[in-house]
């Protein structure tokens, strides 16, 4: 379930216990939600339990008896959500990052003193550096409406500038899922420019209007089926079995780290690294293999090793050009 809907029942259950909920109607506009997603909404509750109920005069209401049940955080799960907050503190290019840390802050608010006070004394001496990331969350602006959209099985009219187009194009945009990887978000969706599934990255949308149109996903869709045994983010079509050999300089450090769901390592007794990979398409994994210059060799396929070959010819013959003296 998403956060956004999540956040909205939520909102539901409190505007229910309010006793001023009103009709459908009512509920329709303050949630801004269409009648067929919020009797979806109202179906969740009723399967969670919650006793809702509609009287002709005062409209939905949900029973005396029924409240949410306070939270007891115990020391664990409070320094737990610290951490996350450190993290998320950070994180310029994360979706709904000021309202997580406010959940955060209000969670670790009903800890009681002493132990909220120590716990805070505890996280003081932790320091937490993100890495990499967007020198601007521009992807941001559009997390919520592609989610919404997703939720509700709304089409989207979108531009998307492409890096390998040279004009920015136009289309209409089912979006299936949203998918983070290396620093950025993604959205799936079919659209009637490709007529199939695509895979876009949301701080290259200049617009996004969602429609009154409807779709309906896909029952089977699984966005890890679409993106298969690619080394990232995009499948090529064919698979591959990468074997690579790392110097015992890289050989530990590499070693630590789970690249790819299909890898498998062993230490040798001279210090390397043998190292193999199931992955669809060379292209991302050469990319990678060019920042261990000089520390790792492919030995399968040929294919992959010509290609880094080539691509550490053509860095020689960049960084050897004599007009950048």
């Amino acid at each position: 379930m998403s956060v956004s809907r999540i956040h909205r029942l939520l909102q539901l259950i409190t505007l229910l216990q309010s006793g001023s909920a009103g009709s459908a109607k009512d509920l329709m506009s303050e949630l801004s939600v269409s009648r067929r997603t919020l009797f979806r909404d109202l179906k969740v509750l009723q399967l969670a339990g919650i006793p809702y109920y509609h009287d002709s005069t005062s409209g939905y209401q949900v029973a005396r008896s029924f409240f949410l049940p306070p939270i007891s955080l115990t020391i664990p799960e409070t320094l737990g959500l610290m951490l996350l907050g450190k993290f998320a503190a950070g994180r310029r290019d994360m979706p709904l990052r000021d309202a997580a840390l406010g959940a955060i802050h209000k969670l670790t608010a009903t800890i009681p003193e002493p132990i909220r006070g120590a716990c805070g004394d505890l996280m003081a001496n932790v320091t937490v550096d993100p890495g990499a990331q967007a020198t601007q969350a521009t992807g941001n602006r559009f997390y919520t409406d592609l989610q919404r959209c997703i939720d509700e099985g709304r089409v989207c009219s979108v531009t998307y500038k492409s890096p390998v187009e040279p004009e920015p194009f136009n289309c209409w945009l089912k979006p299936y899922a949203l998918h983070f990887v290396t620093r950025a978000w993604y959205v799936l969706g079919y659209t009637d420019v490709h007529k199939e599934v695509r895979v876009f990255k949301l701080s290259r949308f200049s617009s996004i209007q969602p429609t009154e149109s409807r779709f309906t996903r896909p029952a089977r869709f699984n966005a890890q089926d679409k993106l298969g045994k690619a080394w990232q983010l995009i499948p090529e079509g064919k698979v591959y079995r990468v074997e690579l050999e790392f110097t015992p300089k890289v050989a530990t450090n590499v070693s630590e780290v789970l690249w790819h769901p299909s890898q498998q390592h062993r230490l040798l007794p001279d210090g390397r690294c043998r190292m193999t990979f199931e992955v669809d398409g060379l292209g991302e994994i050469a990319w990678w293999l060019c920042g261990y210059a000089g520390q790792v060799r492919v030995l399968k396929p040929t294919a992959l090793r010509v290609r880094v070959r080539e691509m550490f010819q053509r860095g020689i013959e960049i960084n050897n050009d004599s007009k950048l003296e």
